[in-house]
């Protein structure tokens, strides 16, 4: 297949994992759109040859952009998009007034427009639930009416290759009313559940998949991130490099991820108080926050952890803090040096206020939680396995599966966020070869809508 066998449009681009996926299958990006100029400053950096607008979709004309491109219609091969998911997303509030919610609406009148041999919508879990599922079952109507054979599918990615656990919507579809193949799982994480039914009633037929015992196991955060070095940069100098390790053994997930790499690019991490290391220096592999109290009662305060407390290497300068944060670090610090370590005395400083729950220590032989946005100013749910500091952002990448040459812009804020946002390049590249197969099987002609 040639690098650009197929041409596409990405909407609501982000950082372009989506697009990634489907470049790795032969599919050529000519058009992104994103509010987020970060992010399409990333998408536009590591795919050059695509027009990048962050015009608001809802100020846009499909036809002029249509016209623009010189395309007519029933030519484009794929349009892929994910709609903001802040209103869909069961961690939020679900607002049904959210303005985000209707968003789709936009991709939908690209669909009408382009009329694409194939499309592809991705989305959160809750986007099937949202308002007793109307919103779905809405894109399902006008697309098909517009000639479109749909399907929608419930994908871990863990299940292809993704060493995270990650469950997303996609809503497939292809021309002429024919339907595109979800992709099959090539790993396996844990037990599934034959004919699974989601809240709504759409069946996740992948959980049936006989060949289950044939899979390889599940990619670990050790077979990820084990390669790359303890020491980080501070979140200001997140864009310098530095060499690889020399290591022997690298796993095949690390090989893959490296490519023609010969450097390390965004391994900064975000800094922190030494109140905050000391609780990530008393968490195992797996623990959360809450564990804490029963590691102070097993072994009390090393004095190992009363150094790394008081001294090192990535903590946050105390004059920059706020005067809460200053006078927690006083109050443990004195406790400290007087080798005070009476474990409530100790537990009344890391209590943090009844959020000690937040915190997550990632454990190297599974693989990761999900990733979010919220990595941006929080990375307490994303500890390092063995070392007392946050993920780096080279670190969130590969679980995330962007190759180690991917570049993100902006500050570290802004790549975090656009991290935790992006499909899974790995993911997005398993349905692409399904796509693929389905514009390769057949001739064309778009259907017209019938009024």
């Amino acid at each position: 297949m040639s690098d650009c066998q197929y041409i596409s449009i990405d909407l609501f681009a982000g950082a372009g994992g989506m697009t990634e996926g489907f470049k790795q299958k032969g599919f050529h990006p000519i058009f992104a759109n994103d509010r987020e100029k970060s992010a399409l400053a990333t998408f536009q950096k590591n795919h050059p040859s695509a027009i990048a607008s962050d015009q608001p979709l809802e100020t846009r004309n499909p036809s002029d952009i249509r016209k623009s491109l010189n395309l007519s219609r029933g030519e484009l091969d794929l349009l892929v998009g994910g709609p903001p998911c802040q209103g869909f997303s069961t961690l939020g509030q679900r607002n049904p007034q959210d303005h985000r919610n209707r968003l789709y609406q936009y991709f939908l009148k690209f669909i009408e427009e382009f009329r694409p041999k194939a499309f592809v919508m991705e989305n959160v879990v809750g986007m099937l639930s949202l308002q007793q599922g109307y919103v779905v079952e809405e894109i399902i109507h006008k697309t098909e009416k517009l000639g479109y054979g749909v399907s929608v599918i419930t994908l871990d990615a863990v299940e292809f290759g993704v060493p995270q656990f990650r469950k997303r919507v996609f809503i497939l579809a292809g021309c002429d009313r024919q339907t595109i193949q979800a992709p099959k799982p090539t790993h396996t994480s844990r037990k599934r559940k034959k004919n699974h039914q989601t809240d709504n009633n759409y069946q996740i037929s992948l959980f049936a998949d006989e060949n289950y015992c044939t899979h390889q196991p599940a990619i670990t955060v050790y077979e990820a991130i084990s390669d790359l070095p303890e020491a980080v940069f501070p979140p200001k100098l997140t864009h310098q490099s530095i060499p690889y390790p020399k290591l022997n053994g690298l796993s095949e997930y690390q090989q893959e991820i490296r490519q023609s790499s010969r450097e390390i690019i965004h391994h900064s991490a975000k800094q922190m108080l030494g109140i905050r290391r000391l609780r990530l220096a008393l968490m195992r592999p797996g623990d959360y926050g809450t564990k804490i109290a029963a590691r102070l009662k097993e072994g009390g305060l090393p004095n190992e952890i009363i150094e790394q407390l008081l001294g090192g290497d990535g903590l946050r300068n105390l004059h920059e803090c706020r005067r809460e944060d200053r006078e927690k670090e006083a109050a443990i610090r004195k406790i400290l040096q007087q080798g005070h370590v009476d474990i409530e005395e100790v537990m009344k400083s890391l209590d943090s206020g009844g959020f000690a729950n937040k915190y997550r220590r990632l454990d190297w032989q599974n693989p990761a939680h999900t990733l979010v946005a919220h990595m941006a100013r929080d990375c307490s749910d994303f500890i390092h396995p063995e070392y007392d500091r946050f993920l780096s952002v080279r670190e969130a990448a590969r679980l995330q599966s962007f190759p180690d040459d991917y570049y993100f812009c902006g500050s570290q804020f802004q790549q975090f966020k656009q991290i935790g946002n992006a499909v899974p390049p790995k993911l997005a590249s398993a349905i692409a070869s399904e796509v693929a197969k389905f514009l390769g099987s057949r001739s064309y002609s778009v259907a017209e809508a019938k009024n």
